[in-house]
């Protein structure tokens, strides 16, 4: 009878034993969910850098402060800050990463560069593009169509001002000195005005200008 007991007694301390341990065992499960959730946090924090390391669309005023900044004298592209932004609202945005193709984008970075070569990079940053940022017609056509429409309209679509733009004198070159004469200089330089002034400039950017004949 002891020796029945006895035996009874030890499977039950072996089967607490054993309880024990499986407890235990949860005990780790738990704990390894608790790496899986810590390693969703530095998922996250992944995301974030991401987000962070995104750049900034480009924007009309930070392309007039460096254009207008780097761009003065006789590389000066705008008369003005107005015109520069008004010129710059018809022209596509692009991205920040441009460094040629008509775009703002495009622009921004060649009025950066211009800062310490203004000679080379002004005339890229310019409202023409000058064959880097567009060539000089599709930067002239983009903001024509913008800026001058309803009665201030002189091209019915950008294929007629493509046209047109291509049989005007290609110099002197760009300038915002050439305020007159039969060249495509005086027409951007009229554009550009006529982007904050339509009724006035706008007349004066086509084949029949009475300025730039």
């Amino acid at each position: 009878m002891r020796q029945f007991l006895f035996l009874v007694a030890a499977l039950a301390v072996g089967c607490g034993s054993s309880n024990s341990d499986v407890d235990a065992g949860g005990g780790d499960v738990d704990a390894g969910g608790g790496d899986v959730d810590a390693g969703g946090g530095d998922v996250d924090a992944g995301g974030g850098d991401v987000d962070a390391g995104a750049p900034a669309a480009p924007t009309c005023a930070a392309y007039c402060t460096a254009v207008m900044g780097a761009c003065t004298g006789a590389n000066a592209m705008y008369t003005s800050m107005d015109s520069c932004l008004a010129v710059c609202a018809g022209l596509p945005v692009g991205t920040a990463a441009d460094m040629a193709g008509n775009t703002v984008g495009c622009r921004t970075y060649h009025a950066g560069a211009a800062a310490g070569d203004p000679a080379t990079h002004c005339m890229h940053a310019g409202p023409g593009g000058s064959g880097v940022c567009g060539n000089d017609c599709e930067g002239f056509c983009a903001v024509a169509l913008h800026a001058c429409t309803g009665d201030n309209s002189v091209y019915a679509d950008a294929a007629a001002c493509m046209t047109e733009c291509a049989g005007f004198a290609t110099t002197p070159a760009y300038s915002t000195a050439t305020t007159s004469g039969d060249s495509f200089a005086c027409r951007l330089y009229h554009l550009t005005a006529a982007a904050s002034d339509a009724a006035t400039h706008c007349d004066h950017i086509g084949l029949m200008s009475p300025v730039c004949n």
